[in-house]
């Protein structure tokens, strides 16, 4: 227990920002068809509930590891916006061809 009192203040404020994400997108299951609905069944489901949380808070570590003063709020963006900030930039692929191609009359 001793482990879990001993970790940054700052670092807990980036652990809630991150797992608020989650249950944001939990609340929001209902507005989805049935069918579209997840298997809450799904380990997997449950799965970034933990990850994004684990990301927030080491990223917070990271700032103050190297000596950065987190306020409580710079820390709950930071465990807000960095999960989903890393989840974008793993989906963006740079060798994609981003050129639009139109029709020879165009």
């Amino acid at each position: 227990m001793e482990v879990l009192t001993s970790i940054s203040p700052a670092i807990w404020y980036a652990v809630f920002g991150s797992f608020s994400i989650k249950l944001f997108e939990l609340a929001e299951l209902y507005k989805l068809p049935k069918v579209d609905r997840p298997d809450l069944k799904d380990w997997l489901y449950w799965l970034p509930f933990f990850v994004m949380p684990l990301i927030g808070g080491g990223l917070a570590h990271l700032h103050i590891s190297s000596n950065s003063v987190l306020t409580p709020l710079l820390a709950m963006n930071i465990g807000i916006s960095a999960p989903l900030i890393l989840r974008t930039m793993a989906q963006i692929n740079p060798l994609d061809d981003k050129v639009m191609k139109t029709g020879s009359g165009a």
